[in-house]
């Protein structure tokens, strides 16, 4: 499996996590958000170690990819990370909480339509099949390495 199509299967995952987490009892969120919040610190973890950190510092002559790795793909995480924070200081009973859940989907949501529609193309063009399968494996590793932690 490549590195496009590693990401594209955790964002399945991720979008079905959330899905459920939304539509949980109030009394079953928090353990849900639990059980997530390594994975999306894991996937981040990955991405950056194994496709966006490389690009970046092999560098490309692509000027959208070369912003997103430098800039823009840190803002959105930033942001994410900040509500995150903020999910620390409420109760996951509470509709509050609940909403600050919302947004941080919906920015993740935003955040996978980019790099699926705009980001991975490019990725693709740049790096060619066998360093996208190299990355892959990568990945797969890390992500073996987190699970048994």
């Amino acid at each position: 499996m490549n590195a496009i199509q590693f990401l594209e299967r955790e964002h399945e995952k991720a979008k079905a996590a959330f899905g459920k987490l939304i539509a949980a009892a109030p009394a079953e969120r928090g353990q849900l958000w639990r059980d997530l919040q390594p994975e999306l610190k894991a996937h981040e973890e990955i991405e950056e170690a194994c496709l966006y950190g490389p690009i970046e510092e092999e560098g490309v002559d692509d000027e959208k990819l070369t912003e997103w790795v430098s800039d823009l793909h840190e803002e959105q995480v930033g942001e994410v990370e900040e509500l995150i924070e903020q999910t620390e200081r409420l109760d996951p009973k509470e509709p509050s909480w609940l909403a600050t859940v919302r947004k941080i989907h919906d920015a993740l949501a935003a955040h996978i339509r980019q790099e699926e529609g705009e980001i991975f193309p490019r990725i693709g063009k740049v790096w060619g099949a066998e360093r996208l399968e190299k990355a892959g494996v990568q990945m797969s590793d890390m992500q073996g390495k987190a699970a048994r932690r």
